[in-house]
């Protein structure tokens, strides 16, 4: 069957168009591999008739409703199973997965008496001293049992009730190891995200309420809330519990922090590319090791180095303390520093198991046994967990890629494996047991997983694939009018300045009740600046200074706005308002010069401006200025001078070219002007290429024409240049 099908079902639940969707489905009746839901789709059908012959007779039914929501979850729950019986059939990730479970017998009861036996066994190895053949075989097993428990899960269909308080006791219960909690809430997030499910959901919701193990916690809590996508039309409930969730502050706080943290994870490739190009060359240039192919060995010292070069060696710290030092505000600042490096060991044969993607790391995993073997360093191995900054998934590949290098590190390098300066300064704030810390990690792994598995193709993206606006889950229509409300303004704000305009519209779009805000105003004001809305921008600025005229920030932002709208004179103003509070801000008097200049005073600028000049000699800003006030006073000698010194101070702009330009024309040197024009049309954007160089002279037309350059004139510049 085509899985459109499906999908077109799934279009009309949402729509709450439980008629149209029964007709959709209805060629699931006639293929023998959606047997085990042809009664389920037959009782759906037969129960909307008798609803709809029950309001045909006229009767007032006040359950109408409730009976309406209660047959289109019922079909969301059969199209949901349907999607997961096409998947075994066609997805090769899924059906290898139902494969490996189809015959385990693994009842519950087995699986609850299994996980305690375990902890009870590795109770009794530490007190009788067991074989090391005696633990492996407990580990080995015990891994196998929790990759088909695993399996099992993600293979799932729509929970009953008894599969949620199973599920639900069994991750609570103390008898069994927090590793394996761990390792089962992922499973049901990644079924909850990828299929809705309300009882896997409400499992999630309880297991981060309840929790006693932080970790638990918050794979919990990041399972619940990448669940949220499309769903509350057909559950209506869910509105209200996750609105009753929101409203404990920790619980919004840390969605918060959750939702950023995501857009620090999926900017992992370019702190990778910067990491590549500023910061590894400067490591390897002053490193004392170098990589031969008999291994790593230690470089001899040159002794002439010390005579002829008395400073290299504290140049060289400095330079690597510097290096260190822009690593560890990298990662403070949330970078993910080290997904680069690892993401090359993610086709290692450990992470062609899929449950091991998710699976916390313990140094007894039956996969890293020979690496243990080889490393025999158990110092090593508890530094790795207890300080090392890495998330599972990486902390696993760092072990087995070591295993394989370990015979070829040198002694002395080897020596210092064990010790907690292995991983440096950068690793202390992160080897905190925190919350926000131990969420950051999962995430990270959760990530590598998105971005790197074979796996990855049948499961929901969270983080959005090619279309990164899909991570943006607190735009979700679930969370309007909770508490969510007073964080979004913080958000919004975190979203512009790392220029994530498409997503900043949409937040504020899903929230645009409140717009009677002067946060809310102000930070949608700066998204329409960035998308080049002047007009709508100025309106909404206008009115969030309006309400908070105290507010600095948004007064600023009102004052560019009116500078990029070319409205001079109301951009004066707003700078003046704003030099009343700062008299000495620099940035507000350039601007104000600038504006005063475009709307026919430059002589009050000009006299800023020398006053600017004396005081910021090497402020190449303010030459730029003063140079295009003096030229706008048709003091040509002093603009042509000003020039000069941007030219002697380094290569010219594209700006620089153009305004140099005007200079030359309007004092009769055509030919110095020509060749500027020329520069400056082969170093500008390619917008302003396109824009042509006509456009710019009709921009800069009252400069010009004051300064006897006639309109006409222009025309020929242009033909000359091209």
């Amino acid at each position: 069957m085509d899985r459109s099908i499906i999908i077109n079902t799934a279009s009309c639940i949402r729509k709450k168009q439980l008629g149209a969707a029964l007709d959709t489905i209805q060629p699931v009746s006639s293929d023998r591999a959606y047997a085990v839901i042809y009664d389920r789709l037959d009782r759906i059908r037969d129960d909307y008739e008798l609803l709809k012959n029950y309001m045909l007779q006229g009767y007032d039914d006040p359950q109408r409703d409730a009976l309406y929501q209660e047959l289109l979850r019922r079909l969301h729950r059969l199209t949901s199973d349907a999607d997961m019986i096409w998947m075994i059939q066609n997805d090769p990730t899924m059906s290898a997965t139902y494969s490996r479970v189809r015959n385990t017998g693994l009842t519950e009861d087995v699986m609850k008496a299994r996980m305690e036996d375990f902890v009870s066994e590795v109770a009794m190895l530490q007190l009788n001293d067991n074989s090391p053949q005696a633990k492996q075989g407990i580990y080995q097993r015990h891994h196998e049992l929790m990759s088909a428990v695993f399996d099992t899960i993600i293979v799932s269909m729509q929970w009953g009730r008894h599969d949620a308080e199973f599920y639900t006791s069994l991750i609570l219960s103390p008898t069994i190891d927090t590793n394996d909690a761990a390792l089962m809430i992922s499973a049901v997030s990644l079924s909850c995200m990828t299929h809705f499910d309300m009882r896997k959901f409400g499992m999630l919701q309880e297991v981060y309420k309840e929790a006693q193990d932080e970790r638990v916690r918050q794979r919990a809590l990041v399972g619940w809330a990448l669940s949220l996508h499309g769903n509350r039309e057909v559950y209506t409930e869910l509105s209200e519990q996750v609105t009753t969730m929101c409203e404990d502050e920790e619980v919004s706080r840390q969605l918060l922090e959750m939702q950023m943290q995501m857009y620090f994870c999926m900017n992992a490739e370019k702190d990778n590319d910067e990491i590549q190009r500023d910061i590894i060359p400067n490591l390897l240039k002053h490193n004392n090791f170098e990589i031969t192919r008999l291994g790593i060995v230690e470089k001899e010292e040159d002794p002439m180095q010390d005579i002829l070069n008395p400073d290299a060696t504290d140049k060289a710290m400095d330079e690597v303390e510097r290096t260190f030092q822009r690593m560890i505000e990298m990662q403070r600042s949330g970078s993910d520093i080290y997904f680069g490096g690892f993401s090359k060991m993610k086709r290692l044969a450990f992470f062609y198991n899929l449950s091991n993607w998710f699976c916390p790391f313990y140094v007894e995993h039956p996969h890293l046994l020979s690496t243990i073997q080889k490393i025999d360093n158990d110092s090593f191995l508890k530094n790795i967990l207890r300080h090392g900054p890495f998330c599972d998934s990486d902390k696993y590949s760092f072990t087995l890629a070591m295993g394989s290098v370990i015979e070829k590190i040198p002694a002395n390098l080897k020596s210092m494996l064990g010790s907690e300066e292995m991983f440096g300064p950068i690793s202390k704030e992160y080897a905190e047991k925190t919350p926000s810390n131990m969420r950051l990690l999962y995430l990270q792994d959760l990530y590598r997983f998105f971005r790197l598995s074979d796996y990855r193709k049948p499961f929901f993206n969270p983080f959005g694939g090619t279309d990164e606006g899909n991570a943006l889950f607190l735009a979700g229509s679930v969370l309007r009018h909770t508490a969510i409300d007073k964080k979004v303004l913080h958000l919004g704000n975190f979203l512009l300045k790392r220029g994530k305009i498409k997503e900043l519209r949409r937040l504020l779009d899903n929230y645009q009740y409140l717009d009677s805000d002067a946060t809310y105003l102000s930070v949608k004001g700066a998204c329409l600046l960035h998308e080049g809305d002047y007009q709508q921008a100025i309106s909404c600025l206008s009115m969030a200074a309006r309400i908070n005229p105290a507010n600095r920030k948004t007064v600023s932002l009102l004052a560019r706005t009116y500078l990029m709208a070319d409205r001079y004179e109301e951009a004066a103003q707003a700078y003046a308002q704003l030099l009343e509070a700062q008299p000495d801000n620099k940035s507000y008097m350039l601007n104000r010069c600038i504006a005063l200049i475009n709307c026919g005073q430059p002589a009050e600028a000009v006299q800023t401006l020398y006053k600017l000049s004396f005081e910021n000699a090497d402020d190449l800003n303010v030459t730029r200025v003063l140079a295009w006030g003096l030229m706008a006073s048709s003091k040509m000698e002093q603009a042509a001078k000003e020039y000069r010194r941007l030219a002697d101070a380094g290569p010219l702009t594209a700006e620089d070219h153009l305004n140099t330009g005007y200079c030359d024309w309007i004092m009769g040197e055509v030919r110095e002007a020509v060749r500027h024009f020329r520069q400056y049309l082969s170093t500008s954007s390619e917008a302003k290429r396109k824009e042509g160089i006509l456009s710019q002279f009709v921009r800069d037309k009252a400069v010009l024409e004051a300064n006897g350059v006639s309109e006409n004139t222009f025309f020929i510049m242009a033909d000359l240049l091209a």
